[in-house]
């Protein structure tokens, strides 16, 4: 089982001041992907991937896919995560 937070976290780190959300979709073969969706237009996993790789953390904690969006938030501001589950799904129907 992997963190979703302590991946999210990994990513601020690497990318603050940019607004990030790591998912979990259903995956047939491996039973969920990581997904991150983020509001940095250049996001890029490579970049991400040796970020992980020198912290120490696992590959399988790297997003299998970035989704460059607007994150979606409630009226109060705080993260609204089943329209990001929702737009994660419609937008990325690969996985």
């Amino acid at each position: 089982m992997i963190s979703l937070a302590a991946v999210e976290a990994m990513v601020q780190a690497l990318w603050p001041g940019t607004t990030h959300v790591v998912v979990a979709l259903p995956d047939a073969r491996k039973g969920e992907q990581i997904v991150l969706v983020t509001d940095k237009p250049d996001a890029d996993r490579d970049a991400l991937l040796r970020h992980a790789q020198a912290q120490g953390v696992p590959e399988l904690w790297v997003p299998k896919a970035i989704l460059v969006s607007p994150v979606p938030v409630l009226g109060s501001g705080k993260t609204d995560y089943p329209a990001t589950v929702e737009m994660a799904r419609r937008l990325l129907p690969m996985l």
